[in-house]
């Protein structure tokens, strides 16, 4: 078939492999660009469509009032970007190439694509602002540490502060003062706040990834290798759009949202990249004193700054939403009472919100050059502009030359003294922190070792100048891939994809001595029971594995929740996990440290975890039966996913599973599940359904960057007649890899589209 796009600069065609992955051959880059574009408005126009709404504080437009909240919150904080210039870039030219394609394929269609009539949405063309946006979104969606802040604030205002010092990972004598001075307003902090940050789910998940990369010294090809599986929850359209670009001898691959030209993760013929979600701390929560209009600064009190936005609401009036604001950032208590949300009146004592990017310009084409970097370093120099980054991840790039570096790819506060972990006092001058300088930001070049990793663990530890994790996730997947690098001498790329697919858990090896040691001390038959079962477990959570049937299901419990309040008798608690899940330091040994006042409460520990694993495995009899030789973790944990508009007759095909999987939050094959767990009792639950793991795996060899490993979790398409959206699921469920080819000779084709030149 014959396309136009009339801003081409020649032919150039569009290969979809029967894989899904469209190959854009074309004879400049601009050209290439304009190619993914069309192609990515193709397959997944709707989710672009959606996706600008979100960034853009327009989602009430499109859905309904009940994103009311969620657009006016960001809008105060300038998400959308609009409230700050549009800065020019010199990656606007491929940004600008990019929204040709996309554009000319929205302006080719005689028809409403089906999603946008059952939503009532009318096409639109797409513009640098959006792009620009969508990244701002990224940054300030992917980990909300101020709830961790408020929470922490509060527990150790009212309890003490060594109750909780343990639970934290960085905390310093001045924050320990700091809750001392905040001690009045911190007790009172209203935990409807949390709703701010999660206003339409009850249980907040966060992206994750693995990702790691060796030089050349440590692969079996001479060359780096880098392997990287960014994790997210499950759906369909999967949440990347992957495409592969050649002009001439410049070739790259990668995963890209869909509607930006930004590979988040890929490859060229001169170097690899991947990230994970970093758990960067860019949020600061103040205590504020208030009188009137106004805010005590460290020179006195200053008037506050009033912002009216106006929401758009779909099949309804628009609502007018008024903003206060302090220097620091929007005053939460006032916003919540505009939105309904409390009826509190004015206090002396309010809290701020704090966002680096809040006050910062960013440009469309701020990452879009990254795939011609030729190197590592010249590639870390692009991920910031105007040493700005609109990203909150862990980076890793390696070149040809087996050059390795790792950089935290953000804006992000350079915070003295205070850690950042509890909220700060809002009159005090020396809580204005200065933004980080890239050269901060570039953290590791050419380790000894050979390889470098991130995997949502603290990567700084006390290193650096300043705290960038303050509420990163458990350190056992990078643990576990940083002892799989040390067995062997050298690495192949069939290495690599098996370390992806590892179900070691680090975590139960590490927890599981503790567990027993509790386990132990009774003489209830069926703890008993469960203690032989543990200690024969390997701690591989395979879906033949019986321990994992009991441990996971007893993690679920959390019982830290239980015994904290069963101690502290505060309600407050209630709100973990839920509104505060980087709060995830409370394994046994935390609660029995000497120096803690939970250690005179040891019994009582005993006791509840003696009783939480009981129902534990009363319950799993309930689902298993009474023989453990026949309980497998496959028959608990499933995974089932499926299009949001499945329901509907022309997306009815649109579900995968349910099917049997391994994995946990804390193995490599990483697999989160929601649900109530064991003890079912009626129809086709499931008891553990996972609903979150890895969107895509990719292994890369630098000696060979025309063939490459892949696999998605669901399928490359996004429309209902696509042949590609659930295409890959069994391959990837089954654990194994497809090859990648590059090479336009070797692919083996499913349809070739052919652009026309400029008409001219």
């Amino acid at each position: 078939m014959k396309y136009k796009i009339a801003e081409a600069d020649a032919p150039f065609e569009i290969v979809w492999d029967k894989l899904g992955i469209p190959h854009i051959y074309a004879n400049s880059v601009a050209d290439a660009y304009r190619g993914m574009g069309y192609a990515a408005g193709y397959e997944r126009l709707w989710q672009i469509h959606l996706s600008c709404a979100y960034a853009n504080g327009q989602a009430a437009a499109l859905l309904g009032e009940r994103f009311i909240t969620q657009d006016a919150f960001q809008r105060a904080f300038n998400v959308h970007g609009g409230h700050t210039h549009l800065p020019k870039s010199e990656g606007d030219w491929i940004v600008d190439a990019y929204l040709e394609g996309l554009n000319s394929y929205v302006n080719s269609l005689d028809e409403i694509p089906p999603e946008f009539s059952h939503a009532g949405a009318e096409l639109r063309e797409f513009n640098r602002a959006d792009i620009a946006a969508r990244y701002r979104f990224t940054s300030w969606f992917q980990h909300k540490s101020w709830t961790e802040k408020m929470v922490l604030g509060r527990l150790m205002a009212t309890h003490g502060v060594d109750y909780f010092s343990n639970h934290v990972l960085h905390f310093s004598e001045q924050d320990r003062n700091l809750v001392e001075e905040l001690k009045e307003p911190l007790q009172k902090l209203d935990p409807k706040m949390i709703n701010l940050a999660y206003p339409l789910i009850n249980i907040p998940s966060f992206s994750g990834s693995n990702n790691w990369a060796i030089t050349g010294e440590l692969s079996e090809s001479g060359k780096p290798l880098l392997a990287t599986d960014p994790h997210q929850p499950f759906t369909i359209p999967n949440t990347f759009f992957y495409v592969h670009l050649n002009a001439g001898s410049w070739n790259t691959f990668g995963a890209a949202f869909p509607g930006v030209p930004y590979f988040m993760m890929g490859y060229s013929n001169d170097i690899a990249w991947g990230l994970t979600t970093g758990f960067v701390d860019c949020y600061d929560l103040f205590i504020e004193e208030i009188k009137e209009n106004e805010s005590k600064t460290h020179s006195g009190f200053k008037p506050l700054v009033m912002q009216t936005e106006t929401i758009d609401v779909k099949d309804q009036s628009s609502k007018e939403v008024c903003i206060q604001k302090t220097a620091h950032g929007v005053l939460l208590e006032p916003f919540m009472k505009e939105m309904g949300m409390s009826d509190s009146t004015a206090q002396k004592y309010q809290t701020s919100l704090y966002w680096s990017l809040m006050d910062q310009a960013t440009s469309a084409g701020a990452l879009a050059l990254l795939p011609t970097a030729k190197s590592a370093k010249e590639f870390g120099d692009l991920l910031f502009e105007n040493e700005l980054c609109p990203l909150v991840n862990n980076i890793i790039c390696v070149d040809k030359e087996s050059n390795l570096e790792r950089y935290i790819a953000t804006t992000t506060p350079v915070r003295k003294g205070v850690t950042g972990s509890v909220p700060l006092a809002g009159w005090e001058e020396k809580y204005k922190f200065p933004l980080a300088k890239p050269e901060q930001l570039k953290v590791e070049k050419n380790p000894a070792c050979g390889f470098t990793l991130t995997a949502n663990n603290d990567t700084m530890k006390e290193k650096g100048e300043f705290y960038i994790h303050n509420f990163p996730t458990h350190s056992a997947r990078a643990d576990r891939i940083t002892e799989l690098l040390k067995e062997k001498e050298k690495f192949s790329v069939e290495d690599f994809c098996r370390m992806q697919l590892d179900l070691l858990d680090m975590r139960a090896k590490k927890i599981l001595p503790d567990l027993l040691k509790i386990l132990n001390q009774s003489e209830d038959k069926e703890l008993s029971l469960a203690s032989k079962l543990l200690e024969e477990w390997d701690c591989r959570a395979d879906i033949n594995s019986v321990g994992a049937c009991l441990y996971y299901p007893f993690l679920d419990r959390f019982w830290q929740r239980n015994h904290m309040h069963g101690i502290l008798n505060d309600e407050f608690l209630k709100v973990l996990p839920l509104g505060a899940p980087g709060l995830n330091l409370f394994d046994i040994s935390s609660f029995s440290n000497p120096e803690s006042p939970w250690k005179e409460h040891e019994k009582s520990l005993k006791d509840l975890i003696q009783k939480e694993m009981r129902v534990i495995v009363d319950r799993v009899k309930v689902s298993l039966g009474d023989d453990p030789s026949n309980w497998r973790w496959g028959d608990l944990h499933k995974i089932e996913f499926w299009h949001s508009l499945h329901k509907e007759s022309t997306w009815k095909d649109l579900t995968l599973g349910p099917d049997e999987i391994g994995g946990s939050p804390t193995t490599l094959g990483m697999a989160m599940h929601i649900g109530k767990g064991p003890g079912r009792a009626k129809g086709d639950e499931i008891p553990y359904r996972v609903f979150h793991g890895p969107a895509y795996r990719l292994v890369v060899d630098l000696a060979d960057p025309l063939h490459a490993k892949f696999v998605i979790a669901g399928g490359n398409g996004g429309r209902a007649d696509s042949d590609f959206s659930i295409n890959q699921y069994k391959s990837w469920l089954k654990g194994e890899f497809l090859d990648l080819i590059l090479e336009r000779e070797e692919i083996d084709e499913h349809t070739i589209w052919q652009f026309n030149k400029r008409e001219k």
